[in-house]
């Protein structure tokens, strides 16, 4: 009998200390919903955190002009992770239904980094949605901020003809893309010139959808192409890609003017 008594005591004892090791676990706090997402200002670092396995929702607005833009996150902190390689996940939305059809890009880091978005192009004073995902119970401060390119398909750079325009653009192979607009004043060959020092490459359009081509350039640096028999009155668009194997942000004026 005796034998059975401290059986049970053992028995008591291992299922409190398991009971309270479970308890010990921390599993944070996570910030907004998906319905109230919590604000972000464009250029002001925001402290959050998100719970373990769980979710927190945010929104910022591009009040920096159109262009791709950048998620810093630093200070990140995390506890009783359930995964060693990644321990905060975002995602990027274009509405705030946060469906599959509207995200743009996804990743995720271990520790402090800076997140692109696939480096595309957001349009201007237009709201975004980033929802995190904790791996762990997490905390960290957020920065959102302007990358280099410039410009969307939907809200391009306008060029005053032949004037020139000082642009960016983040310089990334299949990445980086700045977007520009200019409408002819007469109809007369048109010729675009670029002090870029490093390799780009140039594609016209005669939609702004950018899906009618009207001519493209030779990829490399101090671009220089003349556009034939472009249309009197008439809006134009231009896409500059970046070429770089490496990230880099390539300054240049841009200009084009009728021959």
């Amino acid at each position: 009998m005796k034998i059975f008594y401290y059986v049970l005591i053992i028995f008591v004892f291992s299922a409190c200390s398991i009971s309270s090791e479970e308890d010990e676990t921390n599993y944070g706090t996570s910030d907004g919903t998906a319905s109230a997402p919590m604000e972000l200002t464009v250029g002001t670092a925001k402290s959050g955190s998100v719970g373990r396995s769980g979710y927190s929702y945010y929104k910022f607005t591009t009040t920096s002009g159109a262009g791709s833009y950048k998620l810093n996150i630093a200070s990140l902190a995390i506890s009783d992770s359930w995964n060693s390689s990644a321990s905060v996940y975002t995602h990027i939305y274009s509405n705030s239904g946060y469906t599959s059809s509207s995200r743009f890009d996804s990743e995720s880091c271990l520790t402090d980094c800076t997140m692109y978005f696939d480096y595309d192009s957001l349009d201007n004073n237009t709201p975004y949605y980033l929802q995190t995902y904790g791996y762990g119970a997490v905390t960290y401060s957020l920065t959102v901020s302007k990358g280099g390119s410039e410009g969307s398909k939907d809200d391009p750079v306008g060029l005053t003809v032949s004037t020139a325009h000082s642009g960016t653009i983040d310089n990334l192979y299949y990445y980086g893309d700045s977007y520009y607009k200019f409408t002819t004043s007469a109809a007369d060959n048109y010729t675009l010139t670029m002090t870029n020092s490093d390799e780009l490459g140039c594609w016209l359009y005669s939609n702004s959808s950018f899906t009618t081509s009207a001519g493209y350039c030779t990829d490399g640096a101090n671009i220089s192409k003349t556009f034939l028999g472009l249309s009197a009155n008439t809006d134009y668009y231009l896409n500059i890609d970046g070429k770089s194997s490496t990230v880099k942000t390539t300054t240049y004026d841009i200009t084009v003017a009728p021959d």
